[in-house]
């Protein structure tokens, strides 16, 4: 037994999400070096676990691992984290897997990433990011339905419209979508796949517009339209957090003549908003 450390990356908001095979939920996410790092520190004299700053999905996350083991010891469980919450970037579920990792670390506990999910999904809906390679995720009922390996090289531009989401209120909420969105969401998923799988970032780029055009009508963005046209100049693609406030434009970093300065420029022109340049994780 020793003091148990995890790590878990957050997200900018998802690749593509909405249902496949006609009613089933899916997302594929778009992780980004933001993380949640969980620190804990048994303790002989306690049976329950305490956490920091209110952090109580995590700790209960955490309490069903310790009961699934029979471990009858509690501790401290402390969560810093770099992903804002309510934007839609994974940050509980992040804090969730992060804590997960560190009481499995300190007592010694086989994790598996399919255990994480199960675990995870009890508490609220979840994101696909405890696995290692990028999934195509059932965040509802904590599904894996693909797995596409890791995304080429790419950087991403983007900015918080403003606001915050109770993603677990929204996932409540039950998204209707026609027929030709269904066969636009099938066409995304497909896209996604050849385009990871083949490092193929076109398909990628188209796939994400396709999503975030659908999502629009679900949680309309602010600086859609003028995010849309500057992701169409630059040949990149539109992504959003389909259950949050960012929105963003993915970019291929070996691009002939890409002007990243150029493109924060007419971002924050067009929209009045701070863009900030990250790194999509490989």
């Amino acid at each position: 037994m020793k003091i148990g450390t995890g790590y878990c990356h957050g997200t900018f908001g998802e690749l593509v999400q909405g249902i496949i095979n006609e009613n089933d939920p899916f997302l594929i996410p778009l992780p980004i070096q933001l993380y949640s790092k969980a620190v804990f520190l048994p303790r002989t004299n306690v049976k329950e676990i305490e956490a920091n700053n209110n952090k109580c999905k995590a700790r209960k996350a955490c309490q069903l691992l310790l009961d699934k083991y029979q471990i009858n010891q509690g501790g401290t469980l402390v969560i810093q984290s770099q992903i804002p919450t309510g934007k839609g970037m994974a940050s509980s579920s992040a804090d969730i897997v992060a804590s997960l990792r560190a009481v499995a670390n300190c007592f010694s506990l086989p994790l598996t990433e399919k255990l994480i999910s199960e675990i995870a999904t009890k508490i609220e809906p979840t994101d696909g990011i405890m696995y290692d390679e990028i999934v195509a995720y059932d965040y509802l009922n904590g599904r894996q339905i693909e797995t596409f390996g890791s995304f080429p090289e790419l950087v991403l531009v983007g900015f918080d419209t403003g606001g915050i989401v109770d993603t677990q209120q929204f996932n409540q909420t039950r998204k209707t979508y026609t027929n030709y969105e269904k066969q636009q969401l099938r066409k995304a998923y497909q896209l996604s796949k050849k385009g990871i799988t083949e490092h193929r970032r076109e398909s990628i780029f188209e796939a994400a517009t396709i999503s975030a055009k659908i999502n629009q009508k679900v949680l309309p963005k602010k600086h859609f339209d003028e995010m849309e046209q500057l992701a169409e100049i630059y040949q990149g693609g539109l992504v959003v957090a389909h259950s949050g406030t960012v929105i963003g434009i993915l970019m291929d970093p070996n691009q002939q003549n890409l002007n990243l300065k150029k493109l924060l420029i007419d971002i924050h022109a067009k929209t009045e908003c701070p863009p900030v340049t990250m790194k999509v994780l490989t």
